[in-house]
């Protein structure tokens, strides 16, 4: 993938999670892009609304990702 693709203002955004630095994620650092993120956050809203959805009650989610949540840097 070229560095082109990339840009400083934008958000890379790496599906895999707990990973911690991808090789896309380097690229696009590399590339000079100032936001990352992983899927973690993607992996936990979507089990939150599913809960939400079976059982009528949404958990909160940000000390989930929290721990969850690798350094990218």
């Amino acid at each position: 993938m070229p560095p082109s693709v990339f840009s400083s203002r934008g958000t890379a955004y790496e599906l895999a999670y707990g990973k911690g630095l991808t090789p896309f994620l380097r690229l696009a650092r590399n590339a000079g892009t100032q936001g990352f993120a992983d899927g973690v956050g993607m992996l936990v809203e979507q089990a939150a609304e599913a809960f939400a959805w079976w059982r009528g009650v949404r958990p909160q989610t940000h000390g989930v990702i929290d721990r969850l949540t690798v350094p990218l840097g």
